[in-house]
Order: structure tokens, then sequence, then C-alpha cells
């Protein structure tokens, strides 16, 4: 895989060829065939004259942009679920573009939301949520929607998009989000997070594309506030602190938590080989630095060993696959349909 790093010379960016090395450990997240990389990409923004930009000058967007790129890559990304950029349907492919460069091939691509806003008045530039897929591994199914219909804030913000992998024909719901943040008030912003979070909870209650369903994002909430143990009383399990009980994404005066989260419900868990906060942000050091919160990696194995004619008793063991047909979800083996709960179609 060719890596690279951007050099400053006579006051322009160029591409080197170089071993990129991570200033911290790589996390381990078991033998998965799809990768998945959340991030809080802290006001990533090509609108460098907006109140809420984290660059100041073109040179500073660029160097970000590429370590993203270099982070991404160097974590075998097949999606990239991402939050605070800017809205509107160019930005993603910035980074995409320092992506394929540094893998040498145009496999990576985004998808395009039509979501758009101007600055505000006080210059202040919305923001959006999005998603960056690698396209020889995976698709998108159906449509790339929201939990709000209306509200274009949150509309923008909290996103629903379903991905089928190549490979195998398995489906799953991604759903990439950014909740309303604390603040120093009375009320610190909990009746909009659980607006965010109840709102979450009735969309993808409502889902018809596949039960599978991982939540991510910066929920900007911590494991033992309300909107993470609304999402635990519907089934939904923190994979973070099922595989490392200190996991934090984020470092607040000197307090380590989880801003960033990973949590899935009971069948999607199933299918989780690990998941980790990659460090790059909190320890990586300032050359490696782009935003406040770190990447979290989640790896991903779709499907389970099925047995049976009923699922349960059949003597030689085949890959299952779900089929969305004429609207009804079907398990599929060896050409064999059942319904969901396990009863073989004639």
């Amino acid at each position: 895989m060719k890596k690279y790093i951007l050099t400053l010379v006579l006051g322009t960016w160029f591409l080197c060829t170089f071993a990129w090395d991570s200033p911290v450990a790589i996390p381990d997240v078991g033998t998965a065939r799809i990768r998945i990389v959340g991030q809080n990409a802290e006001n990533y923004l090509s609108n460098l004259e907006a109140s809420n930009s984290s660059c100041s000058s073109q040179a500073q967007f660029e160097a970000k942009t590429y370590k993203m790129a270099n982070v991404f890559i160097a974590l075998q990304a097949d999606i990239v679920a991402i939050c605070e950029v800017e809205r509107n349907d160019d930005i993603l492919g910035y980074i995409v573009n320092a992506m394929n460069t540094i893998y040498g091939g145009n496999v990576y691509t985004y998808i395009t939301d039509g979501l758009y806003a101007h600055a505000s008045a006080g210059n202040y530039q919305s923001l959006k949520s999005g998603y960056i897929y690698r396209s020889d591994k995976v698709t998108p199914q159906g449509s790339n929607t929201s939990p709000y219909t209306s509200g274009a804030e949150y509309k923008a913000r909290m996103r629903i998009q379903a991905f089928r992998e190549l490979a195998t024909d398995e489906i799953f719901v991604l759903s990439m989000n950014h909740f309303k943040a604390k603040d120093s008030s009375a009320d610190a912003g909990e009746g909009t997070r659980m607006d965010n979070v109840s709102n979450l909870i009735y969309a993808l209650g409502n889902i018809t594309t596949d039960p599978d369903v991982l939540v991510m994002g910066d929920l900007n909430a911590y494991m033992d506030e309300a909107p993470i143990e609304a999402l635990e009383e519907e089934g939904f399990e923190e994979q973070l602190v099922r595989f490392d009980a200190n996991a934090y994404s984020y470092i607040y005066r000197g307090q380590r938590g989880i801003l960033d989260h990973c949590m899935a419900n009971s069948t999607m868990a199933e299918q989780v080989t690990g998941a980790r906060v990659y460090h790059i942000n909190t320890a990586g050091g300032y050359n490696y630095k782009y935003s406040d919160h770190d990447a979290v990696l989640v790896g991903l194995n779709l499907g389970k060993q099925q047995r049976g004619e009923n699922l349960d008793d059949v003597s030689t063991t085949s890959r299952a696959h779900k089929v969305l047909h004429n609207g009804q979800l079907y398990i599929e083996i060896d050409g064999i349909r059942f319904t969901i709960t396990g009863t073989k179609i004639q």
C-alpha cells in the first residue's frame, strides 16, 4: 500500500512518499471483513472564512485533509462515518481524493445527500454527518435518510444508511449521529439530546431494510447519561466498553470518557469482531492531531453460520444471507429461503 505525507516547500504543499508510521498503537478489532471508522472531524470546513472553521488557511485545510486520509487508510477503513463536516455535497470529496491518492487507486467514494446551507448571518457554517465507503467492498442499500423529517440542523446531523457487503450480499444499517452538545446552562441541552435519541430510536424501530443496526457518532453523552441509557433500554450495547472497559475517546479538563459511541443491537452485536478507540488525537501529538475527538474503529463479520431446514438442524453448514424481496425480509441458504422466524418457504 502506498503511503504519503504532506511537505511544505515555499508555501506550497506537496505529496511525498514515505512509510506512514502511527505514533500510537493501531487497535486490534479481530479478523473482520468490514472495518468501519467513526470520526468527529471538528468543524472540517472548506469555507475558511466561517467563524467555526478549524482551519485558518488553505495550507491548514489541506494538511488536515491528509492527516485524516492517512488515518483512515492506516485503519483500513471500508466505511468512514463522519460528523462535524460542512453541509454541502462536495466536502467529503476532498478526503476521498486524498484517500485514493494515498491508496493508489480510485476505490473510495462518498454518498451525496443533497444537504446544503450557506453560512449564517454570524458567519457560522452549518454542519452535517456523512459517509465515505470503499466501492469494491460495500455499496449503499436504499436511501440516505434522517430520523428527522423537518428541522434542518438535526436532519443533517443525524443520518441513517444501509450498506450491502458485495462479497456476501449481507446488509446492515449504520446510523451516524451528532447529538446536541452540552452547555453550562441549567438544562445543559438535555431536552434536545433526549429529543435526538427518542427520534433516533423511533426511526430505527421502523426500518424494514435490515434488522442489524449499528449506531455511531458523537452523542455528546457519557456512558452514565440519559441518552445512552435510553439506547441501552432499547437493546443497544456499547461495543467500545464491551471490548475495553477503560475505553475513552475524548479528554475534557483532564476527564477521560466516551463521547464517540459504537452501539449495536443484539443481532448486530453477534457480528462485531471488535471495537476500539484509536487515540490519534488525544495521544498522537501535534504533527498527527486533526480533531479534538479520537477515531473509533469497529470490525464486522456479517452473517452467521446457520444449520438446519428450520435454521436449527441441517446436516451441512452454509452461510446465511438476508434477502429483501417485495418489501419482505427473508433468510436465504444455498438458494432456499426462510422467513425471519425460521420457517422454510416452499
